[in-house]
């Protein structure tokens, strides 16, 4: 069974490089979801023009993937202009 502590573990390997943060740490990973082999959650930016949004997406959801048990990752990317503190 997968557990949401793992989802959130295996997406702390995700960092913005531009704030040096991992994207759990900077509470930009809302909403996480576990129906048995199935994983979905939302991807929350400081901007909806973020360059790096389609990066985030694919490292979240590589990072996801490799959890044991996992067969498909949802990802919902949304955005929150002064959501993430210090920006």
């Amino acid at each position: 069974m997968i557990t949401k502590e793992e989802v959130l573990d295996a997406l702390r390997t995700v960092q913005d490089p531009e704030l040096g943060q991992d994207l759990v740490g900077l509470d930009m990973i809302r909403d996480v979801q576990i129906e048995g082999d199935r994983v979905s959650f939302t991807v929350v930016l400081t901007t909806p023009a973020c360059p790096l949004g389609m990066e985030f997406q694919e490292r979240c959801e590589e990072a996801v993937r490799r959890l044991p048990g996992v067969r498909d990752v949802g990802i919902t990317m949304s955005a929150d202009v002064g959501s993430i503190d210090g920006v």
